[in-house]
């Protein structure tokens, strides 16, 4: 169980009524991880929703050349992993922490015996869901377009 003073400094669940604060925290667990642990690696199964108290997380995918290249960077009060909250899905990156974190983690299975408990709760947190990626699409479509116009053989063509 989480403590809804805890839940309330994260942004995905900052506007929600204590009832709900307090229905999220009874299935929530606190987890710490050390600098450069694994939350979750590239093409693993996902199986939590997270959420990120404390520290920062980096996203990372490996290019083909093997090297390992950041996506993104998580701070303090942001959500990841919700694709955990459709079944069977996997990550499209590794979870890294860039420092010491501590995290919120809920399991995918009991949100949606949450969703199905009360489905106008399932609704509004979905609606969160797809604000947040398509936040995340956007600012991963200007940073691929950035690299575009900086690309030397690109810039080449023109």
């Amino acid at each position: 169980m989480v403590e809804k003073d805890i839940l309330k400094e994260i942004l995905f669940l900052r506007e929600l009524p204590h009832p709900v604060i307090e229905k999220i925290g009874s299935i929530a667990t606190l987890e710490t991880f050390e600098k450069n642990a694994l939350v979750f690696r590239q093409h693993q199964d996902l199986t939590h929703l997270y959420m990120l108290v404390s520290g920062r997380v980096h996203f990372t995918v490996e290019s083909a050349s093997g090297k390992s290249l950041v996506l993104d960077k998580i701070y303090e009060g942001r959500t990841f992993g919700v694709s955990a909250l459709m079944e069977e899905s996997s990550s499209a990156y590794t979870a890294i922490c860039a420092e010491n974190s501590t995290v919120v983690s809920i399991s995918g299975k009991q949100m949606h015996k949450l969703f199905e408990e009360d489905f106008q709760l399932g609704h509004i947190l979905m609606l969160k869901v797809v604000k947040l990626l398509k936040k995340r699409m956007e600012m991963h479509t200007r940073q691929f377009l950035l690299s575009l116009a900086t690309h030397s053989e690109i810039k080449s063509l023109e």
